[in-house]
């Protein structure tokens, strides 16, 4: 059974940066079945990236999946990829982002200083560099909306997490402000707060790693309604980004199985 109906974003097009994996990849394909004209795909592998824009194109064909390489690290290349949306769909409905960047958590005495900014780029700069690109293609289309995919470390203290924390809850208030500052033009902005997600490429880095895995094994435990997937996160994304939500903005809403209620 579909989560929404297949017209629910007829005409729209969408940007999901980070999906041709995990979260990103699932928010795709439901953006997809939900109606949108086009999704476009984001990633800095070409080969995954074309891979992906193959197989949605045959399991949703009245989608028109695209891939667009870009490391949203570097501006000359999101500068690029934004102008190829403009040009070749006449501008930007939705703008997913899911973040990247940094390593597992570990004790803020055990990282590197030199990691700390790969960390912020990552979870916050890259947000904000594709949001200062995207608002104005919205305000050209009449409105929009910017959904953020953070962590629940943007509102809980967790050991292990001062940087990734710092880095999500800088997210969540841009957002939230954001919010505030682009009503008035008809756009929209949320922050979906997963926890521990398995089956993406950031639960591997977690479990690899001695501490975090100790520590999100304990979390894990107290998922009473089960540790997500990402294809159970992707439908809250699709909602917040579709006329559903039409009256939800500057929410920072959990998804986490019950890990907290943050």
């Amino acid at each position: 059974m579909e989560a929404f109906a297949p017209t629910l974003l007829a005409g729209k097009v969408a940007l999901v940066t980070g999906s041709t994996s995990g979260i990103g990849l699932a928010t795709a394909e439901q953006l997809g079945r939900a109606g949108a004209r086009v999704v476009v795909l984001n990633g800095r592998n070409l080969a995954a990236g074309a891979a992906e824009e193959q197989r949605l194109s045959a399991l949703v064909p009245t989608t028109a999946f695209r891939f667009i390489a870009a490391d949203y690290a570097d501006q000359a290349q999101l500068d690029h990829m934004f102008g190829e949306i403009a040009r070749s769909f006449g501008g930007l409905d939705i703008l997913v982002h899911t973040a990247t960047g940094g390593g597992p958590p570990d004790l803020f005495m055990n990282i590197d200083p030199a990691d700390w900014q790969h960390t912020l780029e990552g979870k916050l700069i890259s947000l904000m560099r594709c949001c200062h690109a995207a608002i104005p293609m919205m305000m050209g289309r009449g409105g929009g909306a910017i959904v953020s995919v953070a962590s629940d470390a943007a509102k809980l203290a967790t050991p292990g997490e001062a940087v990734i924390g710092a880095a999500f809850a800088g997210n969540a208030m841009f957002i939230k402000t954001l919010a505030v500052e682009l009503a008035r033009h008809n756009i929209r902005a949320n922050v979906v707060t997963p926890s521990i997600t398995r089956n993406t490429k950031t639960y591997d880095s977690v479990m690899a790693g001695e501490f975090s895995r100790k520590l999100f094994q304990k979390a894990e435990k107290r998922a009473r309604l089960g540790v997500p997937v990402p294809e159970n996160i992707a439908p809250i994304i699709a909602f917040l980004a579709s006329p559903l939500a039409s009256h939800i903005t500057g929410q920072v809403v959990s998804a986490n199985g019950g890990i907290s209620v943050a």
